[in-house]
């Protein structure tokens, strides 16, 4: 797996338009994950895999873990996407530099939680998937 990449804000030469549809793409993708990992807990349960394999049980239990834990993050973003999504709307109507310096900040921030949960993702579904390839019964 190559190395995770760092955030980077390029949010201040950016219109509010541009703001809002790339929080409305964020949004979109964090909502749809649903089915995603919905599939995940579905494959875990299902009786695919070697028999008598090592530790089956206790590695299957902690994917289910992971997936319910990475459930929680995503509503907690999901929740906070939303909120941001709210309060740029209401940046169209303010016009000094503070208030586009608030926005600007809290898009870094949203931006920054979002790419952390992807980041998080990522690496849990390298190790799922590898595991469940090697377990699963060809």
């Amino acid at each position: 797996m190559e190395a995770l990449k760092t955030y980077k804000s390029f949010n201040s030469t950016k219109s509010i338009e541009e703001l809002q549809y790339n929080i409305s793409i964020d949004i979109s993708k964090v909502e749809n994950l649903m089915v995603e990992l919905e599939f995940y807990k579905f494959l875990i349960e299902k009786p695919i895999f070697k028999p008598h394999e090592m530790n089956l049980y206790e590695k299957l239990t902690g994917f289910k873990k992971e997936i319910k834990t990475i459930k929680e993050k995503r509503t907690s973003l999901l929740n906070d996407l939303y909120s941001h999504s709210n309060k740029i709307r209401n940046k169209i109507e303010c016009e000094d530099l503070a208030c586009d310096n608030f926005f600007v900040s809290e898009q870094d921030d949203i931006e920054l939680e979002t790419f952390n949960f992807y980041n998080t993702l990522s690496e849990f579904k390298f190790k799922f998937f590898q595991y469940l390839q090697s377990v699963i019964m060809g």
